[in-house]
């Protein structure tokens, strides 16, 4: 399954949800490809410890292989997308890019943030989103978009989706379940410590959320 990260908003959790899903599908024992089409490189360097040496750099350890592609070209330019149980694509904010990844990589699953900072920006910004995405949808190419609550409210999302016209909402389009607010402790998990957030004592029942989140 190839897995994208997005929303056209900074800020709302791309990043978090794309190196939680990633340690999930790796602590399964899942070959899977990472691709950075960030310029902050952030997916990157929590798995490498350092910043890209170029715009298109590659990193393989064990059953991992992590591209930086600034340039965000589509998988097979940059891999042998087969020889992969999963991929999973993190990108940053503006639509047009988020329009190039889709059209390049046509993932399975779109995962979008919602997260408490950015609530109000990221809620009124999320309608244009889900049309990018449902006009890109097309015969043989219907992705199922999954909208993530990071310390908000399921039912302030609702509220939102429910007042999107059918014709621009992608026909696949749910609501995930809400994860409790853990804004500050992510930052340092993924910034500073370079840990999965149930790699904490406290906070180890959120494994079982983020394999939820993606049905494993």
């Amino acid at each position: 399954m190839i897995i994208l990260c997005t929303h056209n908003d900074g800020g709302v959790g791309k990043t978090t949800l794309a190196v939680h899903v990633a340690g999930i599908l790796l602590s399964q024992l899942n070959r899977t490809l990472l691709i950075d089409c960030d310029d902050q490189a952030d997916f990157w360097q929590f798995y490498t410890g350092r910043t890209p040496i170029k715009s298109q750099d590659l990193n393989t350890q064990d059953n991992i292989t992590i591209i930086c592609n600034k340039d965000r070209k589509s998988i097979r330019g940059l891999a042998k997308p087969q020889q992969y149980d999963h991929v999973v694509l993190d990108i940053d904010s503006p639509l047009q890019n988020t329009v190039q990844v889709i059209i390049g990589n046509e993932p399975g699953l779109i995962l979008v943030p919602v997260n408490k900072s950015q609530k109000t920006k990221a809620l009124r910004n999320l309608p244009r989103t889900l049309k990018v995405i449902s006009q890109l949808s097309k015969p043989g190419f219907a992705p199922e978009v999954r909208i993530v609550p990071l310390g908000i409210a399921a039912e302030a999302v609702s509220q939102v989706v429910e007042k999107i016209e059918i014709e621009n909402k992608p026909k696949q389009c749910n609501i995930s379940a809400e994860m409790p607010d853990l804004q500050e402790q992510m930052q340092i998990a993924i910034y500073k410590d370079r840990k999965y957030i149930w790699d904490y004592e406290d906070y180890k029942n959120l494994y079982e959320y983020f394999c939820t989140l993606i049905e494993i």
